[in-house]
């Protein structure tokens, strides 16, 4: 059984829902609920406006209209014209079909010939007293009949033996003579029920739902081309065809204009969608240009399978997404859409207490899960509500209302600044709450802590190499499992260098002792990640895959939040000494020179090409003109601090 064509009501709707037209555009059916259906019959020549330019939708269809509208739309004996009324444009054909012999049915009327056409063709056969009743309003389970009986003068045979037994309210109401008319319809989808799941056989029908009716049953008689694109209707756990299409661009303009229809698709593969959310079913790169080219050399973001993106439009090879606030395209055979009617779940924040948790949700499995507390909730936040961001940062709630702008201050924290604890505290933290006392794991059963003692190496590399010893601690803590992972025990690799996927222990790097796993880190990240000529820099922070070392570090696209949120943790445990110690902001153009005082008298000390750089703001200053510029921890690791220009800085809103 083909799909069926709508995934609305067919047919029978109740009538109070569609008694109000719309107000009149260019005509009396624009806006219409069933405008594209209407409109459809028309360019086929099986519906015509009336000769004072209205449309009349919602015009109840007398029974000679509507045996016109069958033998056109079934294509039935001679040629006819259009059902409405005599100055619609009726004329009496010079030939007939077959000679009528109802006594109220006279060839000069203008609906002699399609009467005579569905006569011929088995479709009507009149009332006991020899009259046919054309003026008289059809009602439901004679339209039913009619239609029934030409399908099978077009060859669609049902055995209504095999079609599942009525199963509506008021079907004793039905008579005898057009029930196995009514159930074959109903199997075939083209008629079903009212909301209320009954059927009103004596009903009449109005001009829009003879067009719904005429259009699935012409789909039975002359089924949709094999065109590449389908315009569908999305429900929870299905899409339904509604029309097809040769072209993506035609499917895309059909459904942004039909309120009944949803996404684009293609072999069953959703391709655009007029909202939802897309998740990655592959590791997928994310390109700048709709043409998912780059040029040479330059990065692009990637993240693994089952990542969330942000939808904004779509071709039909490629779609435009948002990951943390950057916009670029991904190549449609790595992504699934997801309409919003299918989604079985989302990922989303909520406040614990005064606590921020993070729920990420897999598309694949439908499971959440959560790394535990993150940061600190905004204060705009309601316990018990959920909230969604693209960034970390900027929150909407269900309805999509913007709540609160609020990041979180580790993750957004330059990490050549230094911590306030001391080893002895790190250790602390790495004793007190070391998650697997007395658990079996990689062959071992834990009694003790293994990185307690890695405190002073932690605060060595801090004060040799600029880098926060508490984020290096919990980068650790993150990559090694607490320090318990077989490549941390086997090969004292804390920071998982050389793990490529597929072989991760056999190409992993090793070391000699905890101490040199943690310098060679310190020395790669400040080489790579916290240097303005770095190879990888892009901020000196966690951050995400907009901003910081999670663009290139990781593929995960909440690696840097989930190290932010040990470093979180970390500091709540051992006294929030480090929580918004430092007043930041970030810069608010590129490239953007930064100076050796707040003048531009001398050369700069160094150049930031990269947007949206966050940075420590150590003081504000007035340069001899009145000029406002901030004194800011320096970028570049050659320099204690540097200054620039008040109008390139805005102050980053920070959770409280």
């Amino acid at each position: 059984m083909k799909k069926l064509l709508l995934g609305l009501l067919v047919l029978l709707v109740g009538l109070s829902s569609f008694t109000q037209e719309t107000a009149k555009a260019a005509d009396d059916l624009t806006g219409h609920a069933y405008e594209d259906e209407i409109r459809e019959l028309m360019e086929l020549g099986i519906i015509e406006g009336y000769n004072d330019g209205t449309i009349r939708p919602n015009k109840k269809v007398t029974r000679a209209e509507f045996a016109k509208m069958v033998v056109q739309s079934f294509e039935l004996g001679t040629a006819a014209e259009s059902a409405s009324v005599e100055n619609a444009g009726f004329t009496a054909a010079a030939t007939t079909a077959a000679t009528v012999n109802f006594k109220d049915v006279l060839p000069e009327k203008w609906y002699y010939n399609p009467i005579a056409s569905a006569v011929d063709a088995g479709i009507i056969k009149g009332y006991p007293d020899n009259t046919f009743k054309p003026d008289e309003l059809i009602n439901r389970e004679q339209m039913s009949t009619m239609v029934s009986r030409a399908l099978t003068a077009k060859g669609i045979v049902i055995n209504v033996s095999e079609t599942q037994a009525l199963g509506f309210t008021d079907t004793s109401t039905i008579r005898n003579e057009h029930k196995d008319d009514v159930r074959i319809l109903s199997h075939l989808g083209i008629v079903t029920g009212n909301k209320d799941n009954s059927f009103r056989p004596k009903d009449s029908s109005e001009r829009w739902m003879v067009a719904v009716v005429m259009l699935r049953a012409r789909d039975e008689v002359f089924p949709p081309q094999n065109l590449e694109f389908q315009a569908s209707a999305v429900a929870a756990d299905k899409t339904t065809v509604v029309k097809h299409f040769d072209t993506f661009a035609l499917a895309k303009e059909y459904v942004q204009k039909n309120a009944k229809v949803q996404a684009v698709e293609r072999s069953n593969q959703i391709l655009w969608m007029k909202q939802g959310i897309v998740s990655t079913n592959a590791f997928t790169e994310i390109y700048p240009t709709e043409s998912l080219k780059a040029a040479s050399g330059t990065f692009r973001p990637y993240v693994p399978s089952n990542t969330e993106l942000k939808f904004l439009d779509a071709t039909a090879t490629t779609v435009k997404v948002e990951l943390a606030g950057k916009v670029g395209y991904v190549s449609s055979k790595v992504v699934r859409l997801i309409p919003e009617p299918m989604k079985k779940g989302q990922s989303y924040y909520e406040a614990s207490g005064s606590n921020l948790v993070h729920k990420i949700f897999n598309h694949a499995t439908g499971n959440y899960a959560s790394t535990g507390t993150i940061g600190k909730a905004p204060k705009e936040f309601v316990s018990g509500m959920k909230y969604y961001s693209w960034d970390g940062a900027a929150f909407t709630n269900e309805s999509g209302a913007k709540v609160a702008e609020s990041h979180q201050y580790f993750n957004m924290l330059p990490l050549h600044s230094t911590t306030s604890y001391t080893a002895a505290e790190l250790d602390k933290y790495l004793q007190d709450k070391f998650p697997y006392y007395n658990q079996t794991l990689n062959g071992k059963k834990w009694t003790a802590s293994p990185l307690v003692g890695t405190g002073k190496f932690f605060k060595e590399m801090e004060k040799t190499h600029k880098i926060n010893a508490l984020y290096l601690m919990s980068h650790a803590i993150h990559e090694s499992g607490w320090g318990i992972s077989k490549i941390a025990q086997d090969k004292y690799n804390l920071f998982g260098y050389g793990a490529v996927d597929g072989d991760a222990y056999n190409r992993a790097y090793s070391y000699d002792t905890f101490r040199e796993s943690i310098e060679d880190a310190a020395l790669r990240i400040n080489k790579g990640y916290q240097t303005p000529l770095g190879s990888y820099y892009n901020g000196s922070i966690l951050g995400n895959k907009g901003i910081g070392m999670n663009v290139r570090y990781a593929s995960d696209a909440f690696w840097g939040e989930k190290i932010a949120g040990h470093m979180y943790r970390a500091d709540a445990h051992l006294g929030n000494k480090d929580q918004n110690k430092h007043e930041l902001g970030y810069t608010t153009t590129n490239p953007l020179n930064f100076r050796k005082d707040a003048s531009t008298n001398f050369t700069s000390l160094y150049t930031l090409r990269t947007a949206a750089v966050p940075v420590i703001i150590n003081n504000e200053t007035k340069a001899s003109n009145g000029a406002l510029w901030y004194e800011v921890a320096s970028e570049d690791k050659g320099y204690t601090r540097a200054y620039v220009h008040g109008s390139y800085i805005d102050m980053l809103p920070l959770a409280q």
